[in-house]
């Protein structure tokens, strides 16, 4: 047994396993360290130690990448698994990193997941604390933060901070190792211990303060949020302290919040089309119409036996203040024109009848972006649409999209497996769901957007059954 002495980075560990491979050591015969932890079930096969020795080794890039993100796994048994994965792919099977499901190759991708899974999550949850510190120039701010990584991934994940916060001084301990920044240069040291790290600032009570606010008590998964928030990292994020008082008032902040939920839109029925349309102008029922240009009422034959309900008008529908007239409805005109219907025999409308959107500049110009109408915004609004239904009495009703298809079914369908299918309104009226035409508008591949065209058409086909 051959006991390699290196140091424990990639670099050392790559001189060292180029001289064994060289001489042909299989891996059973090297010693790099401790054989207690993920890898020591495998039995190298010796069948494939060469006769005569390779003079000349070629490595692909793709192992040297993941070999040096698996070095900066915390399993101490790392260079026994790379170098396993080194000597079979020089001797035994060049294609070796191909095969997902060798039990190497799928310990290696999992360690490769683990890292960049935990390097994520340290860009997510470090917190820096603001000190001053006294120098040659006087005082200055210095920014200081403590975080414990599940892996040894310090020099990997901090230059992303150097990038982000490279116009101030810090530094970053861990348990392992430290990073510091100077403006210049990016440089590591020895770890601390947490209890060493004993920094605060009033930033902890900034960053409580902006937790508690996105709190949102109707959306508590506390299984969830400890998958994406990790207990271990807990000690070190100021807001963390609040999530134990944040669920016990969340029964609380819950009964607050329905008292100012939005109000359903108090509509008549018996109102004809024309006088709901102008009704529909004043309606105040949800905040949308604040920033809406025109409430987008439904448009078409007043006499039509087919419905066709999308989920929401877009940019042009409020500018001009008619359904389906922007990208949108040039899809839903195709679609039609393959099933053989024609617009002007069919009442189109909306779920929802303002425009909800959000503000955004690209190369200077400034643009209107489509935001989901929430829940409550399409219940709000949902007596519209009732009594739009009791006026024109169509026999089919086509939903399109998921905020349409969940406003008449009363929950939320899976489109893909129901669509194309009858569901029963009343005695009168029957539904059929199918895509809404912006999933075509957004979907880059060509078959795929061929596809939906051709089911959202057979689906209006339905219409005339």
């Amino acid at each position: 047994m051959i006991t390699s002495q290196f140091k424990a980075n990639f670099e050392s560990w790559r001189k060292e396993a180029r001289k064994h491979l060289m001489a042909g050591v299989t891996p059973d015969k090297i010693n790099w360290g401790s054989q207690d932890t993920l890898f020591t079930e495998f039995n190298f096969n010796e069948s494939f130690v060469p006769v005569v020795l390779k003079s000349e080794f070629k490595v692909s890039p793709e192992f040297i990448e993941l070999a040096k993100t698996v070095s900066y796994a915390r399993n101490t048994d790392r260079w026994d698994l790379l170098y396993r994965i080194l000597f079979r792919l020089q001797y035994e099977n060049p294609q070796l990193l191909n095969i997902t499901v060798d039990s190497d190759i799928r310990k290696a991708e999992l360690l490769v997941k683990s890292i960049r899974r935990d390097i994520h999550k340290m860009h997510a949850f470090v917190r820096f604390k603001k000190e001053i510190v006294m120098t040659k120039n006087g005082e200055e701010e210095y920014y200081v933060a403590w975080h414990k990584p599940e892996h040894l991934i310090t020099q990997i994940a901090t230059p992303f901070f150097a990038r982000r916060f490279g116009d101030r001084k810090w530094s970053i301990y861990t348990p392992d190792e430290s990073a510091h920044w100077n403006l210049e240069k990016l440089t590591f040291g020895a770890g601390l211990e947490q209890r060493e790290f004993t920094t605060k600032d009033d930033w902890d009570e900034v960053w409580k303060t902006y937790y508690r606010s996105i709190f949102n008590p109707a959306r508590i998964k506390i299984k969830m949020m400890k998958s994406e928030m990790p207990v271990k990292y807990w000690s070190s994020m100021p807001e963390t302290e609040l999530i134990k008082e944040l669920i016990r008032e969340a029964p609380k902040r819950l009964q607050e919040m329905a008292k100012n939920q939005n109000t359903k839109a108090v509509v008549d029925v018996n109102l004809s089309i024309d006088e709901l349309r102008e009704k529909a102008k004043s309606c105040k029922a949800c905040p949308l119409y604040a920033k809406a240009t025109h409430t987008v009422f439904g448009a078409g034959s007043k006499d039509a036996h087919v419905m066709i309900v999308g989920e929401q008008p877009g940019d042009q529908e409020d500018i001009a203040g008619l359904p389906f007239v922007g990208p949108a409805g040039e899809i839903l005109d195709q679609a039609l024109a393959k099933a053989n219907l024609r617009r002007e025999d069919i009442y189109l409308t909306n779920a929802v009848k303002h425009f909800k959107w959000s503000s955004h500049t690209v190369r200077e110009e400034k643009m209107r972006l489509h935001q989901k109408a929430s829940g409550a915004e399409a219940h709000a609004c949902k007596p519209w649409l009732e009594a739009e239904i009791a006026q024109i009495k169509p026999k089919i009703i086509i939903a399109l999209g998921a905020t349409a298809a969940t406003a008449l079914l009363g929950r939320l369908p899976k489109i893909s497996e129901e669509r194309g299918k009858f569901f029963t309104m009343n005695a009168h009226t029957k539904i059929v769901i199918s895509w809404h035409p912006t999933v075509i508008l957004r979907t880059d591949d060509a078959n795929e957007k061929k596809l939906y065209l051709q089911q959202l058409s057979d689906d209006l086909k339905l219409a005339s059954i």
